[in-house]
């Protein structure tokens, strides 16, 4: 699918998330009258396709919908959905904090997270099974979300980490227990890169909003991503640079200085260290 390129990617969210940290909606093929554009979400999407055909750009992969898949969106990927005929989906919605509010669904996220990092498409193929497995815990989650009983979030939280469990059942990722404090400082460390990426670029100073020292959160990120905080940090810059470079009409120069770089030539140095070509013949398809 080509999408249209933007001068930036605008970012979608929906107001029902603002209070209670979890939506759940349905679209069909009448959603896409006009075609979807390249957009980022403040929260996770996990998208369960029941019916016909279309299309799902997420970052630089391009997937089938086909019936009885589920493809995962992390906050600040870049997505467009393109449903077609007799399209029919189900959109899971809910934010990080909702997802730790207990220690059992934050083990989940850094298997999920660890998992993505590896590289491996968030996406999974049901079979029969399984798809009547899912297919009556979403429908409970519908019931649940529309009764709005006071219990609601915590019987929400606790359906999603169900449905979250077989997926990981599915894409047989280990369920290992993990020290919740570490765990914890891993996920804030993430969400203070995934929020500064653009214009802080030192280990120190994450360190120092997490109170922890810098060989702390070298010890953190080696244990959950294999890498080094700084490398952690590089490596998000140099995912931020080719959705700019892909999905965004911006000039070198100016992405350049949108990541906080010191000047053109330091930018296509890095970027070429990583993705082998310079920036201008990445964009190009080179």
């Amino acid at each position: 699918m080509e999408m249209k390129r933007l001068k930036s990617a605008p970012v979608h969210h929906f107001s029902t998330l603002s209070d209670i940290h979890f939506s759940f909606i349905t679209i069909s093929e009448k959603n896409f009258e006009i075609p979807d554009v390249a957009h980022r979400h403040r929260h996770w999407s996990i998208f369960i396709f029941t019916k016909g055909t279309g299309k799902h750009t997420i970052d630089f992969a391009t997937l089938d919908t086909t019936p009885g898949s589920i493809h995962f969106v992390l906050p600040g990927q870049l997505h467009a959905l393109d449903g077609r005929e007799g399209f029919l989906a189900h959109v899971i919605l809910f934010t990080e904090e909702f997802f730790l509010l207990k220690d059992e669904t934050k083990n989940l996220l850094m298997k999920l997270f660890n998992y993505m990092d590896s590289g491996e498409p968030p996406v999974l193929q049901l079979n029969a099974d399984d798809k009547e497995y899912m297919d009556h815990i979403i429908a409970l989650m519908q019931k649940e979300n529309a009764a709005k009983s006071q219990s609601r979030d915590q019987i929400l939280l606790d359906l999603l980490s169900i449905f979250v469990s077989k997926c990981m059942q599915i894409l047989d990722i280990p369920l290992l227990p993990m020290h919740s404090v570490e765990a914890l400082q891993y996920i804030q460390f993430r969400r203070e890169v995934e929020k500064s990426h653009r214009t802080e670029h030192s280990v120190s100073e994450y360190a120092k909003r997490l109170n922890i020292s810098t060989k702390a959160i070298n010890d953190i990120t080696r244990q959950f991503a294999g890498v080094t905080a700084l490398e952690f940090i590089h490596q998000r810059i140099f995912i931020e640079t080719k959705r700019l470079l892909k999905y965004s009409q911006k000039p070198i120069k100016q992405i350049a200085f949108d990541l906080n770089f010191s000047d053109t030539a330091h930018f296509t140095k890095f970027f070429k260290q990583r993705a082998g070509v310079p920036p201008l013949e990445f964009r190009s398809g080179g």
